[in-house]
């Protein structure tokens, strides 16, 4: 997926080998003609082979070991280009880049001193007009004195290897979760690829996507590979994953790379449609990812106008479900160098991205920074933040999701002690903070007990804003909903055919994480069912509506609508606290304001019938204040339909 810069070599390269070939034997010195060629032709990856097949019979001559590190360079593996550097320059390779090879080969091993010392003799060469090489040089500079800064205070945390069910002996990476930990996708390039075809770039097999759902005992299942209607003959990443998972953001190798969502249907994904030509452009969109409520898109582009190579936009999505035009995050954020994987916390405000600038040790590393989505264009309101060592390395971190309590992150990385290639990890912390609600379980049918689709719509009561919308797996019944602190919550859950369930959370100030587990049921349109209208409210003893309370009623009014042969009872109800008589008034006046709120929006008065019970129908005993919230109620009844 990636499209990196190349460092070009000198063209003398080819006379390296010739000059320390004199003496080396015939079936080494074919390997060394074969690569050669491959090398000339930029098939690195080849030329590789062949020079690691002559340094089997010649382990000690400095133009092979010189060849082997080249190879290694172009294909962005310095690590491993150190060990054969280090021979050939004590043999007296003679190269002008060869002090900040090693340089770069001494960073991508974590050996930092030893990266300054070449890095800064390899600057002392340079000339005024050497600005490319001079900028680089800069740059892996202030990577190692970063490095410096960033490891003298390490980050408390553990990391652990997702295992076996999970990785391979192949690059498993991008992982992309649910924000319940239940489900894990990501990308794998294995023998068993959809079409089986192998990448002469860097000589794995294409991408598919996979999956691994969470077991009771807290581990992953065994991961299964996509079906083909995700999966082609082509490059498939996914690259995201909506908060309830039920929305998939696939990355496609077509033109110069577009991204496509695809939603889930019970257990099957739809054939992915692509974001369009507002997202999607000539250039390379990367990656992306939806904000919790699904109202944003986060994404990477290397379009032009931006402020370096790759920089993250966003768009917003309208009323009718249309993205609007890109816009970039800003210099806060974007930089000259590449920006990548960003990621948007479940508090709505914690923003999480990759960068190889600001405060960067090496290549990519992880930075947070808080952003305001209540201001167009958003507002970034603090400085990128470094997550630190060794949660940052010298490498490359990219594609970090965190759990919904911030405590833990999920990321790829090509470590020591891994299964094969780039594994998938979890990195835990044992401090950290994530002011919101996580709101989830099930949905079914009050009779049935089958598993529903229903929607679920987030509304801000006290403006009236809609915050989010929501889906429910018709197969699993499964619904994930998150809930940022400082809110007054309205939630109204709906399905076909179905009267809604409403709930109100308020959710004024909130020190740290918590779950909410709320297992609903719909009932279906029958005479005789009863709904509570939990989103109703009225001024202190008085039977006077208060306008939070319009957004329920309008739906009440919406299914009135729909069926014009329904009748229904409006009831009202209080707890046991004041006076009974009082109660009893009160109950029936509030009863009575709801019948005419519904007349005045074009209901036939005659459908409607109220009456107050005050406090003589409890539904639970009036001993605790929650209790008594609990019995103060309006109440629908379907009496006709």
């Amino acid at each position: 997926m990636y499209k990196c810069l190349i460092i070009s070599i000198l063209t003398w390269f080819s006379c390296i080998v010739s000059v320390y070939a004199q003496a080396i034997p015939k079936e080494a010195r074919n390997y060394l003609e074969e690569g050669k060629i491959y090398y000339d032709g930029a098939n690195y990856l080849k030329a590789l082979d062949s020079y690691l097949g002559a340094y089997k019979f010649v382990p000690n001559d400095p133009g092979v070991n010189y060849s082997i590190a080249l190879c290694y360079i172009q294909t962005y593996s310095y690590d491993k280009a150190l060990t054969y550097l280090i021979p050939a320059k004590k043999a007296g390779i003679k190269d002008p880049l060869l002090d900040y090879y090693m340089g770069l080969a001494y960073h991508a091993n974590s050996n930092i001193d030893e990266a300054l010392k070449s890095l800064t003799a390899f600057q002392s060469t340079l000339r005024s007009s050497d600005k490319e090489l001079t900028a680089q040089t800069a740059k892996y500079i202030t990577y190692c004195n970063n490095a410096k800064t960033l490891m003298l205070t390490p980050v408390k945390m553990t990391i652990t290897n997702l295992g076996a069910s999970v990785n391979s002996a192949y690059p498993d990476y991008n992982p992309a979760i649910s924000v319940d930990e239940s489900t894990i996708i990501y990308t794998s390039r294995r023998p068993n690829s959809t079409g089986g075809l192998i990448s002469e770039m860097d000589g794995h097999y294409f991408e598919d996507i996979y999956m691994s759902n969470k077991q009771t005992n807290n581990s992953w299942g065994t991961s299964i590979q996509i079906d083909q209607t995700i999966n082609t003959t082509s490059h498939d990443a996914c690259v995201g994953l909506s908060s309830e998972g039920q929305t998939m953001i696939v990355y496609k190798d077509d033109g110069g790379g577009d991204l496509y969502y695809s939603n889930l249907s019970g257990q099957n994904w739809s054939k992915p449609i692509s974001f369009g030509k507002a997202i999607n452009t000539d250039g390379w969109e990367a990656c992306g990812n939806f904000s919790p409520d699904g109202n944003y898109l986060f994404f990477v582009s290397n379009k032009k106008g931006g402020f370096g190579g790759t920089d993250i936009y966003y768009a917003v999505k309208n009323a009718a479900g249309v993205w609007g035009a890109p816009v970039n995050m800003g210099p806060e954020i974007n930089t000259k160098e590449d920006e990548f994987s960003p990621y948007l916390h479940a508090d709505g405000k914690t923003f999480y991205f990759s960068s190889q600038a600001h405060t960067s040790m090496g290549g990519f590393d992880i930075f947070q920074s808080t952003i305001d989505l209540s201001m167009q264009p958003i507002a970034v309101k603090s400085k990128p933040e470094n997550l630190g060592y060794p949660i940052n390395t010298v490498g490359d971190e990219i594609y970090f999701v965190w759990s919904a309590d911030n405590k833990r992150a999920y990321f790829s990385s090509a470590r020591e002690g891994g299964l094969g290639d780039k594994d998938l990890y979890l990195l835990e912390r044992p401090v950290a903070k994530a002011a919101l609600v996580l709101l989830k379980g099930t949905i079914s049918d009050c009779k049935t007990k089958e598993f529903i689709q229903a929607s679920i719509t987030v509304t801000d009561i006290e403006s009236g804003k809609l915050i989010g919308k929501y889906v429910s797996n018709s197969s699993t019944g499964k619904y994930i909903v998150t809930l940022p602190a400082g809110k007054n919550y309205s939630i109204t859950v709906e399905a076909k055919g179905y009267l809604f369930h409403s709930k109100n959370i308020n959710i004024p100030k909130l020190e740290e994480f918590k779950e909410i587990d709320d297992v609903i049921c719909l009932d279906k349109i029958d005479i005789g069912t009863t709904i509570v209208l939990n989103n109703v409210f009225f001024d202190v003893n008085k039977s006077t509506l208060r306008k939070e309370s319009e957004t329920e009623l309008d739906k009440l009014f919406d299914i009135l609508s729909k069926n014009p042969k329904i009748k229904i009872e409006v009831a009202g109800h209080t707890d046991s606290d004041g006076d009974t008589q009082a109660n009893l008034t009160l109950s029936d006046a509030r009863a009575h304001t709801v019948k005419d709120y519904l007349i005045g929006k074009g209901i036939s008065a005659d459908r409607i019938i109220y009456v107050g019970h005050g406090e003589g129908k409890p539904v639970v005993p009036n001993d605790t204040p929650e209790n008594k919230q609990l019995n103060r109620r309006t109440e629908i009844k379907i009496l006709e339909n």
